[in-house]
């Protein structure tokens, strides 16, 4: 996770496969469109249907983000326990969290 933030992505970090899903997850994040670059390198480790199945997943992640992000909705407390946990085994997430409002 440490890495996602990175511009470029360093080498020897990602598999190229999560290198390609990376890269297309940001482009699509950022509307920007989606090259033939970009989706040959998709299309290198993935099937047709298999690209079908990231870009819905990532699609979708970005609406759910949006809508929270509009809605300003908390978090619940077991969600906010698994953070927790998980920082707790491997060190604190170096992506900026939400702040809360107010």
């Amino acid at each position: 996770m440490q890495h996602l933030l990175a511009e470029p992505l360093p080498d020897g970090v990602y598999e190229p496969a999560e290198t390609a899903i990376i890269a297309y997850a940001r482009k699509s994040t950022r509307l920007e469109p989606i090259d033939d670059v970009t989706y040959g390198a998709l299309a290198a480790h993935f099937s047709t249907q298999q690209i079908i199945d990231i870009c819905m997943t990532v699609g979708l992640s970005n609406m759910v983000n949006r809508f929270h992000a509009t809605f300003r909705t908390d978090v619940d407390a077991e969600t906010l326990a698994e953070v927790a946990a998980g920082d707790l085994a491997a060190g604190t997430c170096p992506l900026p969290r939400p702040k809360a409002p107010g």
